[in-house]
């Protein structure tokens, strides 16, 4: 199945620049009476395009228009102004669409710059047929609103750009597929980095190679050894995990190469290893760099003479498996400090293969997370949920230290606290503990980011979040100590205080933003002037930290 890219979800992209630009067009059109409106895109060079045609005299030729500037002085002067030009009637200029439109030769014309961080990247030019229809004091006014075009333009190029670079690793990616691609339905992305991986895994797919896969916790090394395996000649066979991780020394020869009747304690029946288990198909050894250090030469030998026996048995038992390996950690450095056999590490890593961490993949965090989305839509029924474009620039600029694990746990949780709506970024906001923080670390950010939870109770979790662990103080000085144990109380903390706490942890969460839908204000439900009137009182800068 060829790979369609799916352009929806490329940030910024949501509500798409020509939509964005009909809007601000249809708004200036209540205040301007213009009949044609014309967004100008600059290459820089020699070419304007028409980005954008709004009004009746709009039409599909002109929205296919672009001229050079060479033997254009006019154009080139409107270029490099800093301000609109109001064409007088009678003024002598060459009208921009004479290929293409039929003006009459005096009309109301009005040009100005589109200007982005001092630099011109296109022009706007407001047209109707009759004379005098623009006033001399719109001109300032049309220079607010180019700002605002400016911006728009300058992200539909910027998205564009990002959709054909995106068509075109699609393509390759569809090339390098063939006719495998529905072994690699669910291998997401188009990355340069995840291409890489897909050409390698084609190519040692049909060979009975072992193959190392390396990289971090949670990058999807088990999903590449399943499409290994659904590429290889061995797909009609079985596909056998083990976690070697999760096996005690104890058990680690009984998992491997199963038991015989009466070999141990609690041993009641013949029973088959994974070996045994993965005849003619493929055992994947996850996490190999963790087998217990006793059971490696055992392990080396079955891969060395393809035979083993059972635990409690004397007879070889033979079998055909392919082995694929996944690892997290240095084996090299395994290998030198004596935690790895050196002859097993030669001979599980044949063929290394490299996945990448999904910070190295750019894109395909958003691939990857419509993906996920698109099986609980159908798993839920929850078929209208969807991401804001706040919600996917927050995937891309996260870090997902968890890498795939991690992005599908969050948008599984966002969706129900979205309640199979609209996804914002609030709804991704990472509450589970991490390693390395303390779990009143943890509850404490749990509390904050509940409590702005759309629909969850905003009673409880702020003050918990504001005023963190709990501190005993002493309940009175009158009575025993033991009586006064028993009614030990929270420190009480001055409102002020309080209030100060719990605003600096709102503006911390919203990185210091106070007003719009992801502001401050919104979360505290209050105005955002009286926000910042309440921040000036209690002292608090933008970034959520005490003044002075």
């Amino acid at each position: 199945m060829p790979l369609h890219t799916d352009n929806s979800f490329i940030p910024g992209d949501a509500l798409s620049s020509a939509t964005t630009m009909d809007i601000v067009l249809d708004a200036l059109k209540e205040l301007v009476d213009y009949e044609l409106a014309v967004v100008l895109g600059w290459d820089g060079k020699d070419t304007l395009r028409v980005h954008t045609a709004a009004g009746p005299l709009s039409s599909p030729r002109l929205a296919k228009f672009s001229l050079s500037l060479s033997g254009r002085p006019d154009l080139e002067a409107l270029l490099r102004a800093d301000r609109p030009k109001l064409f007088s009637e009678g003024e002598d200029h060459v009208d921009t669409y004479d290929e293409v439109l039929d003006l009459p030769e005096g009309h109301s014309c009005l040009v100005s710059p589109l200007i982005l961080h001092g630099r011109t990247i296109g022009l706007l030019t407001l047209d109707n047929r009759r004379c005098g229809v623009f006033e001399p004091s719109v001109v300032s006014f049309i220079g607010v609103v180019s700002r605002l075009i400016a911006v728009a333009l300058a992200q539909g190029e910027a998205a564009r750009a990002l959709r054909t670079q995106n068509e075109t690793l699609a393509e390759e990616r569809n090339r390098l597929l063939g006719q495998d691609s529905d072994a690699f339905r669910d291998f997401a992305g188009t990355s340069p980095a995840w291409l890489e991986v897909i050409g390698l895994i084609k190519l040692v797919a049909a060979a009975d190679t072992p193959v190392l896969l390396l990289g971090e916790t949670g990058v999807g090394k088990e999903e590449a050894a399943r499409v290994l395996h659904r590429l290889s000649p061995r797909s009609d066979g079985p596909f056998v995990a083990l976690n070697c991780s999760a096996l005690p020394a104890s058990l680690a020869e009984s998992e491997l190469f199963g038991h015989e009747k009466g070999s141990f304690t609690g041993a009641q029946g013949l029973r088959k290893g994974r070996f045994e288990l993965a005849a003619g198909g493929t055992l994947f050894l996850d996490e190999i760099g963790e087998l217990p250090a006793e059971i490696q030469p055992k392990l080396l030998r079955a891969l060395q003479e393809g035979c083993f026996e059972r635990v409690g048995g004397e007879r070889p038992v033979y079998t055909d498996v392919r082995i694929i390996a996944a690892t997290h950690v240095d084996l090299n450095k395994a290998v030198a400090e004596g935690r790895f056999r050196e002859d097993l590490f030669y001979r599980v890593s044949v063929f290394p293969v490299r996945i990448p961490s999904l910070r190295e993949r750019g894109q395909d965090v958003l691939q990857l997370a419509e993906l996920f989305l698109s099986r609980l839509r159908l798993r839920s029924g929850w078929s209208e949920a969807y991401f804001s474009p706040e919600a996917l620039d927050g995937m891309l600029r996260r870090e997902w230290t968890g890498n795939v694990r991690e992005l599908k746990n969050a948008v599984e949780r966002a969706v129900i606290l979205a309640r199979g709506g609209r996804i914002e970024a609030v709804h991704l906001q990472n509450s589970e503990w991490q390693p390395g923080r303390t779990r009143e670390q943890t509850g404490s950010d749990q509390a904050s980011s509940l409590s702005r939870e759309p629909g969850l109770n905003r009673e409880f979790f702020p003050l918990a979040a504001a005023l963190g662990s709990p501190r005993a103080v002493p309940a009175s000085s009158s009575g025993s100590e033991a009586d006064s144990a028993d009614r030990a109380q929270p420190a009480i903390l001055p409102l002020k205080e309080v209030q100060r706490r719990y605003v600096e942890a709102v503006l911390a969460f919203c990185e210091g933003r106070v007003y719009g839908p992801q502001g401050a204000a919104r979360f505290l439900e209050i105005k955002p002037t009286t926000l910042q009137s309440m921040m000036d009182r209690l002292g608090v800068d933008r970034k959520g930290r005490k003044q002075g």
